[in-house]
């Protein structure tokens, strides 16, 4: 597929899924478990900033907790740097609300959240990573998009003066340790969220023994606007098993079906099965 083309599809997709998010009734609260004013660091993906999250991040605070964005305006460049300079943003979030909190990061965004909880686990009690390449570097890219995602960030690596090799297998940093798949601290929980249908990450690789995984339906840059994603996060914020989550997850694409969503949902009942 070529990259415009992904790129078409991606916007119709982006703007279908939150249109339908916005008309559903977990984006009102119906049925969301409620949050205890929890912190939650929202940290984007590659090429993006924390205007992505703006939809998330409303619902958040709409259910009871309390979000932060990374600060990052757009994620590109070497990954260790940010992660550096984003140790003193968490440390200065963690203090404010007084114990650790959970990040939520979107495709490398869940990367710098698993490099952060590396680094201080004990700031860091939950990462649930979204649509992210949990391993295995730029292979867990779909080889449609690999040659164009590395040319941008080959480009910037230029003007911000990277280290040699950074971004590549070649790289010796800190943050190769998350392009592995390295397990996070035992005191860490982690939570992958993926879509077979991403079209940018390798579902394959999306998916880990070190952590509780939930399919859903939808591409790459709509899933942080996805109904599937938020019906699966609210339940897993609220500290329910895996198990309950998928019952709890196909009771409600169950009703979904009952008032009609039906090619809405249906996936996300076939997903919760598995």
């Amino acid at each position: 597929m070529a990259v415009s083309t992904l790129i078409y599809n991606a916007y119709r997709d982006y703007s279908s899924k939150r249109s339908a998010l916005l008309e559903d009734p977990v984006f009102h609260g119906e049925g969301v478990p409620v949050g205890q004013r929890e912190a939650i660091l929202l940290i984007p993906g590659f090429g993006s900033g924390d205007w992505t999250f703006n939809t998330m991040s409303r619902w958040l605070q709409q259910i009871g907790y309390r979000t932060y964005v990374s600060g990052i305006n757009v994620n590109v460049g070497c990954p260790q740097r940010k992660v550096e300079r984003m140790l003193g943003r968490l440390e200065e979030i963690a203090k404010n609300e007084g114990g650790r909190i959970v990040i939520v990061g979107h495709s490398l965004g869940g990367l710098v959240g698993c490099a952060l909880a590396r680094n201080r686990p004990d700031l860091v009690r939950h990462v649930i990573a979204i649509g992210s390449p949990l391993r295995d570097g730029w292979q867990a890219v779909s080889p449609d998009v690999r040659p164009a995602l590395f040319a941008i960030h080959s480009f910037f690596q230029k003007f911000i003066e990277a280290p040699q090799g950074c971004g590549t297998e070649r790289c010796t940093c800190d943050f190769s340790e998350e392009s592995r798949g390295t397990r996070l601290p035992s005191s860490v929980r982690f939570t992958s969220i993926y879509s077979r249908h991403d079209g940018v990450v390798d579902w394959k690789f999306a998916t880990t023994e070190n952590g509780d995984c939930y399919e859903v339906d939808g591409l790459h840059t709509d899933l942080v606007v996805n109904v599937e994603v938020y019906r699966i996060l609210s339940n897993v914020l609220a500290g329910y098993p895996r198990e309950i989550v998928k019952l709890r997850c196909m009771a409600a694409a169950a009703a979904d079906i009952k008032n009609g969503k039906i090619a809405a949902t249906l996936a996300s009942a076939d997903t919760m099965t598995q």
